[in-house]
């Protein structure tokens, strides 16, 4: 019986192996979504979100704190890419009039902020104007260096962390918003 253990455990690394490649491609697949149709915006989402729910940043300041806010969407198709997470505020601000014209910084229209948002990185942040809610709320885009991601709808009070910039929404008017850089 125990002349021959090395040809019975020869014969069972075939199997072993098999049944350990075959667990790797299974686990792959599911890691990947499985169908392979994975985009840059998925990437991007993981890497940083920039939501304040600090899920994302994936997005760095992002949804989770990630390295980047970048999402996959590039030019004017930021429609398509996963928004930025806003975070409200603990206790929502008594307002008669969202529009405070309190902030540092000013975005009218699809103009980006005024002033320009402090480098970091090398990188650059603009935030513009894209709508207006019924319920004074904001829908804003971010561009860091040409890669353009929508914001969730922000409101005055909100926080959003776009990669290693986290502003505070002060002031949302008929035709501009204004907030203050908090780091």
């Amino acid at each position: 019986m125990q002349r021959f253990p090395h040809r019975l455990a020869a014969a069972r690394r075939p199997v072993s192996l098999a049944c350990a490649l075959g667990a790797v491609l299974v686990l792959a697949a599911g890691c990947s979504g499985g169908d392979g149709a994975s985009d840059g915006a998925d990437s991007g989402a993981a890497q940083s979100d920039g939501g304040g729910s600090s899920e994302a940043t994936g997005a760095g300041a992002s949804d989770g704190g990630a390295s980047s806010d970048g999402g996959g969407s590039t030019g004017d198709s930021s429609a398509s890419a996963e928004p930025i997470a806003v975070t409200p505020p603990e206790q929502k601000p008594e307002l008669t009039d969202a529009c405070t014209g309190e902030g540092a910084f000013l975005v009218k229209g699809e103009k980006p902020n005024d002033p320009a948002l402090p480098k970091r990185d090398d990188l650059t942040l603009k935030v513009s104007l894209e709508d207006l809610t019924d319920d004074d709320g904001a829908d804003l885009v971010a561009d860091i260096d040409g890669t353009q991601r929508p914001i969730e709808t922000a409101h005055v009070g909100d926080t959003i962390s776009v990669d290693q910039w986290t502003l505070s929404v002060t002031s949302v008017c008929k035709d501009s918003v204004e907030f203050d850089l908090i780091d």
